[in-house]
């Protein structure tokens, strides 16, 4: 369950050429959760060259919006070699490589970025994003408590800050298990057991889920077992979520010591979340949880099909888009009747669909796509004519 932010910000056209040109440059930060805008602006280009890197950098821009961060390198690499001080162009390399997973290029763009215009914080929010992901916590904090204190007044940033620097505290000790797929932490050498169990039924996980969206994550997934009161300090999770995945998964434990079903579902669905995160990362929520569900292998019993059909019946079914956004703020009895009904759209969509073209839909969502668009060209309906469709098969 990922609480995604989907702020996109868009380029600035060219305003005449007496006054300041200004191009924003797009950052995608869906599976990031930080919500930035890079303003660049420019005095009146003097020379044809200035004036090509500056269209260059705006189509470097749009291809970032639209997820073809091989071709906006390409972009901000030509936009370079006309003007190779410009600290845009440099963000939206590292931007480009970051996405990529070109990880030392990306970097070496960052801190390019952070040599020529040292006052902005965008540059070192992304190393520490980059750092995050390699795992150094140490260095991800630093590079956000320099950030914070370029913007002090970024409430977002501030609080991903705070949680990084509890989950630091708190995992600084914690004893590491690799396999080839995962990368699992705990705290004690009396949790050896639960992790190896856990490793075995997310490598299950990993060849089921993979086949069943003919997909398999290239790089390793890290898994963190917490004690009750550690998951609760790191993740700030509501009371009914029974684990997370926000980019790891992380899964409070006590006293496992052989394989349950129950544990078995739960880590069947996370490692949907981690693999639909890896396919399409903005990913709307009610078909994330509701591919979650299904490939868990959860079922909907007799009363809850009651349940959806009172819904229907006293037309309380809220639309499908409404619950794209994330179900982490909600009271559990909300909460309860978001999961279902997610799961009940997309068991109505693999029946009339197949799971071939929801793979097409995450593909499309993956490119940059809308959930509208998405539905039209995975499933060849739209998005109105799927929910009503969906809704006459509950009554």
């Amino acid at each position: 369950m990922t609480d995604r932010s989907n702020v996109l910000s868009h380029y600035r056209g060219e305003r005449s050429l007496l006054k300041t040109r200004c191009v924003t440059i797009c950052l995608i930060l869906a599976a990031l959760g930080l919500a930035v805008a890079y303003d660049v602006a420019y005095s009146q280009p003097q020379t044809a060259e200035q004036n090509t890197a500056f269209r260059l950098i705006q189509t470097g821009a749009e291809q970032l919006h639209k997820s073809e961060y091989r071709s906006a390198a390409n972009s901000f690499e030509q936009a370079l070699r006309y003007n190779d001080a410009s600290p845009e162009a440099h963000l939206g390399l590292g931007m480009a490589y970051y996405f990529q997973r070109e990880d030392r290029y990306a970097e070496r763009e960052l801190l390019t970025v952070v040599e020529l215009n040292p006052g902005d914080a965008t540059a070192y929010q992304w190393l520490g994003d980059l750092f995050y992901r390699k795992d150094d916590l140490d260095t991800a904090v630093m590079w956000w408590e320099k950030a914070v204190a370029l913007a002090p007044n970024d409430a977002k940033l501030r609080t991903r800050l705070e949680r990084v620097q509890r989950e630091n505290k708190t995992e600084k000790d914690f004893n590491r298990d690799v396999t080839s797929h995962f990368l699992i932490k705990y705290d004690g050498r009396e949790k050896i057991e639960a992790g190896r169990i856990i490793l075995r039924i997310l490598e299950d996980a990993y060849g089921e889920v993979g086949r069943a969206l003919t997909f398999y994550p290239e790089r390793e997934i890290q898994v963190i077992l917490y004690s009750g009161k550690q998951f609760q300090e790191v993740t700030e999770a509501p009371g009914w979520s029974g684990a997370i995945f926000d980019g790891k998964i992380r899964i409070p434990i006590g006293g496992i010591e052989q394989e349950t079903p129950g544990l078995r579902k739960l880590l069947f669905h996370e490692y949907t979340h981690a693999v639909v995160g890896a396919i399409a990362p903005r990913c709307p929520t009610w078909l994330n949880e509701g591919l979650a569900q299904y490939l868990e292998g959860r079922s909907i019993d007799a009363r809850q099909s009651e349940i959806l059909r009172k819904m229907i019946r006293t037309e309380k079914v809220p639309f499908l888009a409404n619950l794209e956004g994330s179900f982490m703020g909600m009271g559990s009895g909300q909460a309860e009747y978001a999961y279902l009904i997610s799961l009940s759209a997309v068991r109505y969509m693999l029946e009339e669909y197949k799971m071939y073209r929801v793979k097409m839909l995450l593909e499309e969502l993956a490119k940059g796509a809308d959930m509208a668009k998405a539905i039209n060209i995975g499933l060849t309906i739209s998005y109105e004519d799927f929910e009503r469709g969906w809704k006459r098969s509950l009554e």
